[in-house]
């Protein structure tokens, strides 16, 4: 009897000591397996994309996912940071006009969706455009630098209430400008003949009030650039609209050259102003039909039956047209009208328009 009950204390021992053990070697696994999945993986997971992409999921094309792409000083760079797998008609003739007029520079569209639908048929053709690159906008590798790392890693800009894409827009706009400069050119703005050739240069988007961020373009590690990026974590307000967008780039060159960039601006309105080595050109450069509801001012765009569109063209000298996307969205023309916007896309990004026509998309 005695033997037997020691026989079962060595059995119950035993199983013990198994059991331990293989809860041991459960634990360093499941250790492994979530510290290798915290870390971000080539071509697109990361720990911000269900934050920013709750609704974004990988689509299984493991060999064609996007990788990280920083620009140069020559590129033209746009920034998709809404997570759509594609783009509209109107941010593909946005990229193929800039293309266009730029055939000489790299032009790169940096997408938060890892895995777009290359198939698409408007991805197909600004990714058979010579100059065009698509690559993926990896917060991580944008906000890697001190001044912006624990701003974004504590998700700031998810605080932002309806406006998180546009919140992060401005802030990876200025964060990739000081570090690698370039130009950067919005996804609602089609670009009329080519931009600028000097370095440092903005734009106001009206007479009286501020200066944008739509089109703009920087040397790497400019002041003004280092100065915006320092106060973005301070300067940023979820509840208000731009505030560290035009709000605070008005605000630091205001206050780094206020008797030259006032607020409102006192040049005349077809002016540009100065501070130091920033050009600020006149709104009639970039936005040469005001985000207003006035008639003649944004609705403009999209009439048709006025032959408006010819009648712009042969008067404007401006650099771009800007649509306005978040006021302008749900306007739609006819692609045999005679719109501004009909008559813009046909002769800027021809391409793209040709798509639209064969496969019957709006515009």
């Amino acid at each position: 009897m005695a033997n037997l009950y020691l026989c079962q204390r060595s059995t119950i021992l035993k199983a013990v000591i198994l059991l331990a053990a293989l809860t041991i070697c459960i634990n360093l696994y499941a250790r492994e397996f979530v510290g290798r999945r915290s870390k971000p993986a080539a071509g697109g997971e990361a720990s911000w994309v269900p934050h920013l992409c709750p609704h974004y999921g990988l689509r299984g094309r493991g060999t064609r996912r996007l990788q990280w792409e920083p620009p140069s000083n020559n590129t033209i760079f746009f920034t998709q940071t809404s997570c759509e797998i594609v783009l509209s008609a109107r941010e593909a003739c946005a990229v193929e006009s800039s293309s266009a007029h730029h055939p000489h520079r790299p032009v790169l569209v940096l997408l938060t969706a890892p895995d777009p639908d290359q198939d698409h048929p408007l991805l197909k053709v600004l990714q058979g455009l010579a100059n065009v690159r698509l690559a993926w906008l990896d917060l991580d590798q944008v906000f890697e630098d001190a001044n912006l790392r624990a701003w974004h890693q504590t998700r700031q800009w998810m605080f932002s209430e309806g406006r998180t894409f546009a919140e992060v827009g401005d802030a990876t706009r200025a964060e990739l400008l000081r570090r690698f400069g370039g130009t950067y050119v919005d996804l609602d703005a089609i670009t009329l003949r080519p931009l600028p050739s000097l370095n440092n240069w903005l734009g106001r988007v009206d007479d009286t009030l501020l200066i944008n961020t739509a089109v703009v373009s920087f040397v790497p590690g400019h002041p003004i650039l280092q100065d915006v990026v320092r106060s973005i974590p301070d300067s940023f307000k979820p509840h208000d609209c731009c505030s560290i967008g035009p709000v605070l780039f008005t605000h630091l060159l205001h206050q780094s050259c206020p008797k030259n960039v006032t607020t409102p601006s006192s040049a005349h309105p077809d002016e540009a102003e100065h501070c130091n080595d920033v050009t600020i050109f006149p709104r009639s450069y970039f936005y040469p039909i005001h985000y207003g509801y006035r008639e003649g001012q944004l609705e403009s765009i999209f009439r048709e039956g006025e032959g408006l569109g010819r009648a712009f063209l042969s008067s404007t000298q401006a650099f771009s047209l800007h649509l306005f996307h978040s006021v302008s969205d749900k306007a739609v023309v006819s692609l045999s009208g005679d719109s501004i916007l009909k008559e813009v896309a046909q002769r800027n990004c021809p391409k793209v328009f040709r798509v639209l026509q064969d496969h019957n998309l709006a515009l």
